[in-house]
């Protein structure tokens, strides 16, 4: 990629912020490389999924709950499905969630950044912050204009390694803002966590926490989705990426 688009899209450092010792656009610039290799590798992969909501009362008490395990692989066409184990289970008070498809999760990042997206952020470095064990950079990402579909952009903060410059966390949400699908528009503002899938580092948590209205009442609501028993397809049966 040339210069010059690091240069349209270079990081201001925040004062008294702690400088790394790469440039800051090199290190976005790894870390957006390193983005585009983990999603190739992701469509290499089926993965079990189990999406969870539940309504929080005072005192964080839950009133009710819904759950979903299922896993996803790929149909004949090679698209992502959702195949369901067994049904889903809820007592939900308020929210009326029968089902969750593939489809209702898309304002879900599971990759934040690509190469050809940097120069349409306005990127921030905020410092750097141990996290689990881990030194990272941390960077604000703020869409410099509006967004259309079909682009996504993301806006929140991202946790970079500061050894290997991966992504390990994210705060933040997918612009524009999805208001369809069984969520209604709710749980936008999601945290992402990472973790080593073999040479990869897929998502394998997110929490987002909104308050909902339903049925005339609003209710505390908190959504959790677990990825986990991620498996490689063998080499005859894999999509191309």
């Amino acid at each position: 990629m040339a210069a010059v688009v690091f240069a349209c899209a270079r990081p201001a450092a925040a004062p008294q912020a702690p400088q790394p010792k790469l440039p800051l656009e090199e290190i976005i610039r790894h870390g957006a490389e390193k983005e585009i290799e983990y999603a190739r590798a992701h469509a290499l992969y089926r993965y079990e999924l189990t999406v969870r909501v539940q309504e929080i009362g005072e005192e964080n008490r839950v009133l009710g709950g819904f759950e979903q395990a299922g896993e996803v692989d790929f149909d004949p066409s090679h698209r992502r499905r959702l195949r369901l184990k067994g049904k889903p289970r809820t007592d939900l008070l308020h929210l009326s969630i029968a089902r969750v498809e593939l489809a209702d999760l898309e304002f879900v990042p599971l990759f934040i950044l690509k190469p050809d997206d940097i120069p349409h952020y306005d990127i921030t470095y905020l410092g750097r912050e141990r996290l689990d064990e881990v030194d990272t950079y941390f960077f604000r990402l703020a869409p410099k204009g509006i967004v259309r579909l079909p682009d996504r952009l993301f806006e929140g903060i991202i946790w970079m390694d500061a050894d290997k410059l991966d992504i390990v966390r994210a705060h933040g949400r997918s612009l524009p803002a999805q208001s369809s699908g069984v969520f209604g528009g709710y749980f936008q503002r999601l945290e992402l966590f990472r973790e080593p899938v073999e040479d990869s580092l897929f998502t394998t948590f997110v929490r987002a926490q909104d308050v909902i209205s339903a049925r005339g009442e609003t209710v505390r609501a908190q959504l959790t989705l677990r990825f986990s028993n991620y498996q490689r397809l063998s080499p005859a049966a894999s999509p191309t990426p």
